[in-house]
């Protein structure tokens, strides 16, 4: 039995070299786990910040989208206004010119009726 203690001393530093090497690897990998957990929240960090970058972008252009279509509608609406009230204004004058020519040419109601029935005889 004295043989085997002393056996078993002589593999005592290879033993330990074994148990530190099984030591080392195991806190190379514990650190390599923890650098990945870092890295991925960083990772996961800047790309939510890009998505969010990316959204506000989104959104900006989006709206000035809308504000040019609303501007372009408020434009077309003004003209269109404008317009029907140059069209009243000529028909107005108009109306107002030939009632003019029709009093100074002497024409009255009662004329532009007796002409009426002479058409339709």
């Amino acid at each position: 039995m004295d043989e085997v203690l002393i056996e078993m001393a002589k593999q005592v530093p290879a033993a330990l070299m074994v148990g530190a090497v099984v030591w080392m690897f195991l806190k190379a990998a514990e650190k390599e786990r923890a650098e990945r957990i870092a890295n991925a929240k960083e990772i996961s960090d800047v790309q939510r910040a890009h998505e969010l970058q990316m959204e506000a972008s989104r959104r900006g252009r989006e709206l000035e989208i809308n504000n040019l279509w609303a501007t372009t509608v408020k434009n077309l609406m003004a003209t269109q206004d404008t317009n029907n009230q140059i069209i009243v204004t000529a028909i107005k004058d108009m109306h107002i010119d030939i009632s003019e020519q029709y009093k100074n040419m002497g024409i009255t109601k009662e004329l532009y009726n007796a002409a009426k029935e002479l058409l339709k005889r």
